[in-house]
């Protein structure tokens, strides 16, 4: 009887063993195939109508988690110090390597703008960002298109813009 429950004890944990590899080894291959974890990205705002470049290119970081949220935060130059917060969002799929994701940041104060610093002047409101994003997967990189969108603290939109991406894994 005691040899029949410890066989039956093992033979269960070596199946929760083998079922638990390869649900780590499945999540690891999706993993390696999609957008989740943290990209290196480089940002380049861009004229709406002809795509053209507004400005060199600026890092960012972008995190991408299982459930479908996500966090971001930048570097782009024409912030004041402290001025954007990081983002927070929300992605999801839309195909095999098609990907869509929206960001909100808060601006926290407001600039006058500054020609000389190419900055054009924020109001203190929210910034946000929706991308239409793909995914290449023989290089594991991906490029998005980006809409932006500034809003003061009453929700009235002051501007709204373009920018490119692309993403390398970090």
């Amino acid at each position: 009887m005691r040899s029949n429950i410890l066989r039956a004890w093992s033979v269960l944990t070596l199946v929760g063993l083998v079922v638990l590899l390869f649900g780590q080894i499945a999540t690891a291959e999706d993993w390696g195939n999609s957008l989740l974890g943290t990209w290196q990205v480089q940002v380049t705002q861009v004229d709406c109508q002809t795509g053209a470049a507004l400005g060199p290119a600026f890092p960012s970081l972008l995190t991408f988690a299982v459930g479908g949220t996500m966090a971001e935060d930048t570097t782009n130059p024409v912030f004041g110090p402290g001025q954007r917060g990081a983002g927070q969002g929300v992605w999801g799929v839309r195909g095999r390597s098609s990907y869509a994701a929206k960001s909100v940041a808060f601006i926290n104060y407001t600039t006058q703008p500054d020609p000389q610093t190419h900055n054009p002047g924020f109001e203190a409101g929210q910034q946000a960002i929706t991308q239409d994003i793909t995914f290449d997967r023989h290089s594991g990189q991906w490029s998005s298109q980006a809409e932006i969108v500034f809003t003061d603290t009453t929700g009235a939109v002051y501007r709204q813009g373009c920018a490119i991406a692309s993403g390398k894994r970090f």
